[in-house]
């Protein structure tokens, strides 16, 4: 052998064996968990966890989510598989569901009850855990039934779910009108999303209010919206005013000023 192809040979040869060791941390790791030794396991991990090793931050997030030799603090496992998680590490990422799913389990069990003894706010989670599959079986239709019952009793959140039902055709079937009447209703008490998504109607030619152009009523929403706090209705509204002429400005303008006095002053 050649002494130029044997030093490319010694190189990976050593890459291959400093691989291994650094490897060789995890199985000792999860060897002393399985032991219950936990201090050689916090030991093993820790430098590799400083190092930024996503199988090590892994393992200790399991660590924290259970108590293994640590006080169990979910939040800190929660940072750990956040950090392998963001690297890609799949391992992580499954870490990171089961545990959400453990959380949205708990957190279920707690507003069925309170769902169930006419809370309005377990209700309107109660829906959005259905309606988005949080810890269940996704269920429009349920999800639809609870938004209902929160938005009769006055819960402005449901109030505006029950606007996003009628809007997507999610649970029940789909109406712009009906949609839009609940998103004024939640407007009414200051709801930027609802402003946000009566914009979105209008911007879509789906409003039912044709004094203006819907373009200049998409406007007034959505800068009141932003108003708010709503960023992305802030970057929207420049998009709209970017299509009207300058006598449309003035009207959009104008308009967004009156609705300012009825849906955000009152409010801030």
């Amino acid at each position: 052998m050649s002494k130029q192809s044997f030093i490319p040979l010694v190189g990976l040869i050593s890459c291959l064996t400093i691989t291994s060791v650094s490897a060789d941390y995890l199985s000792r790791a999860q060897t002393a968990i399985d032991q219950q030794d936990y201090k050689t396991a916090l030991k093993e991990l820790s430098p590799a966890v400083r190092g930024g090793k996503a199988a090590a931050t892994n393992l200790m997030g399991k660590m924290y989510q259970n108590g293994w030799g640590v006080p169990s603090d979910i939040d800190r496992a929660k940072s750990f598989y956040k950090k392998g998680a963001f690297s890609g590490h799949i391992d992580s990422v499954n870490s990171l569901k089961a545990l959400a799913d453990i959380q949205y389990l708990k957190e279920l069990d707690i507003t069925k009850k309170k769902a169930k003894a006419g809370n309005a706010t377990a209700q309107n989670r109660l829906g959005e855990m259905l309606e988005f599959g949080f810890g269940i079986k996704r269920d429009l239709k349920a999800a639809f039934d609870q938004y209902q019952l929160a938005a009769d009793q006055g819960y402005v959140s449901a109030q505006h779910n029950l606007g996003r039902s009628y809007n997507f055709g999610t649970g029940v079937k789909q109406d712009f009108a009906v949609a839009e009447n609940w998103y004024r209703i939640a407007a009414n008490k200051g709801y930027h999303k609802s402003m946000f998504y009566l914009g979105t109607l209008y911007a879509t030619d789906h409003g039912k209010d044709h004094s203006n152009h819907q373009d200049i009523i998409a406007f007034a929403w959505m800068n009141n919206a932003a108003a708010l706090g709503d960023k992305t209705a802030a970057s929207i509204e420049n998009r709209l005013l970017m299509k009207l002429d300058e006598q449309q400005m003035v009207v959009a303008k104008k308009l967004a000023d009156q609705y300012k006095k009825n849906y955000v002053t009152p409010f801030q």
